[in-house]
C-alpha cells in the first residue's frame, strides 16, 4: 500500500465544481454569545441533506469513479455518517452500495443507512477493523471507498476550508472534531495553503483523546478509551497512515471536557436555536474555553498574538447525529 498523501489544491477545487448541485455551501454564522478578544462562528455542516460533512466526502469520492470501477457500486466499512453519505450518493447515482458495519453498530444508526438505500453486512468488529486498515473486505464485491485513508474523500472535505476563507478570509483559527483525521487534515492543508499564518486545530473529548496523546509523545500511541454520550469521535489510537499527515498540517489537539461540550450545546441551543451532535460541540466548547489561552500562551503566531483585533474563530460543526433523549438531558443539565 502506497503512503497516503494530502490532496493538491487543484484537487479540492476540481472536488468543489463537482460537487455543485449535490451539497450545499452551508452557512458560517455568528455564535451569538460573547467572549472576551474574540469572535466565533459556525460552519453548520448538519445543514447538508444527510445532517453531516461526509457527504462532501463520498459524494466527491464516488463522482470521481470510472464506469468501470462503478460497475460492481460501491463499498465501504462505516456504522455512521460515512455509510449515509455514501448510501445517498450511490442511490443518487443508481448504483449498488454495501455497507460493512460491526456488530457493535448503534441500531438507530443502521437503520438510518438502510432507509438510505444501503445494503448492510454485519461482521465482528476484528473483521470491519481490518477492512479499515486493508482498505479492502473478502466479504464484499465493489469499489472500496475508504471513510478516513483516501485523497477522494480528502479532497472532498477540503472544500469546507474553501468556503471558510472565501467568507471569512481573515480568519485567525478553524477548530475540527477529530475524529479518524481526514477532516481536520483535510481542512489543514487547504487552509495553510490560502493562509499559512492560519491555525488550524483537532478537537476531542477528555474521554478518547489519542491526538493529544500522540502529539504529546510524537508518535502513534494507544489510550484507554471510554464510552460517553460524545460518539461520532475518539478511538483507542490514531491510524497509522493519518499520523504523518496530522502532525504535518495540524497544529495540535484541544481536549475538552465532558461537561464543556455539554455546556456549549446547550448554549448553541439557547443562543443560536441550532442543534448539533456532541462531537460538533467539541469545537464550540475549544472556541469558547480553550483557544484565547492558546495564543496567551505563545502557541500560535506572533502576529496574532500582537493583533489589537479580536481573534476569529470557526468552530466546524460537523453533523447532527444526536438523540432527542440526550437534548433533553443536556438542556436540563443532567447529562
Amino acid at each position: 500500500m502506497s503512503s497516503l498523501t494530502v490532496p493538491t489544491i487543484d484537487e479540492v477545487y476540481a472536488a468543489k465544481s463537482r460537487l455543485q448541485g449535490i451539497i450545499i455551501r452551508t452557512p458560517l454564522l455568528k455564535l451569538n454569545y460573547d467572549i472576551p478578544n474574540a469572535e466565533i462562528y459556525l460552519k453548520c455542516e448538519q445543514f447538508q441533506p444527510i445532517s453531516s460533512f461526509k457527504l462532501r466526502a463520498a459524494a466527491n469520492a464516488v463522482q470521481i469513479l470510472s464506469a468501470e470501477e462503478k460497475q460492481n457500486g460501491v463499498v465501504t466499512a462505516s456504522s455512521g455518517n460515512m455509510a449515509q453519505g455514501l448510501a445517498w450518493i450511490a442511490r443518487k447515482e443508481n448504483l449498488l452500495c454495501q455497507i460493512l458495519v460491526p456488530d457493535t453498530a448503534n441500531e438507530v444508526k443502521v437503520q438510518a443507512i438502510e432507509r438510505l438505500g444501503g445494503k448492510v453486512t454485519r461482521c465482528t468488529f476484528e473483521q470491519w477493523w481490518q477492512a479499515i486498515v486493508t482498505h479492502q473486505s473478502p466479504l464484499l464485491k465493489g469499489h472500496f471507498v475508504h471513510p478516513v485513508c483516501d485523497r477522494n474523500v480528502m479532497a472532498g472535505n477540503g472544500t469546507i476550508a474553501l468556503e471558510i476563507l472565501d467568507e471569512l478570509p481573515d480568519c485567525d483559527a478553524i477548530l475540527v472534531p477529530y475524529g479518524g483525521g481526514a477532516l481536520t487534515t483535510s481542512i489543514a492543508c487547504v487552509a495553510k495553503h490560502l493562509k499559512p499564518s492560519i491555525d488550524v486545530l483537532a478537537c476531542e473529548i477528555e474521554t478518547a483523546a489519542p491526538l493529544a496523546a500522540a502529539f504529546h509523545h510524537n508518535q502513534v500511541t494507544k489510550i484507554a478509551m471510554k464510552k460517553s454520550w460524545v460518539d461520532g469521535i475518539g478511538s483507542s489510537g490514531v491510524l497509522d497512515e493519518m499520523w504523518p499527515l496530522v502532525k504535518t498540517y495540524v497544529n495540535n489537539s484541544i481536549v475538552v471536557s465532558l461537561k464543556e461540550t455539554a455546556r456549549a450545546l446547550k448554549l448553541l441551543i439557547e443562543r443560536n436555536h441550532l442543534i448539533c451532535e456532541g462531537a460538533s460541540a467539541t469545537a464550540i466548547a475549544a472556541a469558547l474555553w480553550h483557544y484565547t489561552d492558546y495564543v496567551q500562551n505563545g502557541k500560535a503566531g506572533l502576529r496574532r498574538q500582537d493583533s489589537t483585533k479580536p481573534l476569529k474563530i470557526v468552530a466546524v460543526l460537523t453533523g447532527a447525529g444526536i438523540d432527542n433523549e440526550t437534548i433533553i438531558k443536556c438542556l436540563n443539565e443532567t447529562l
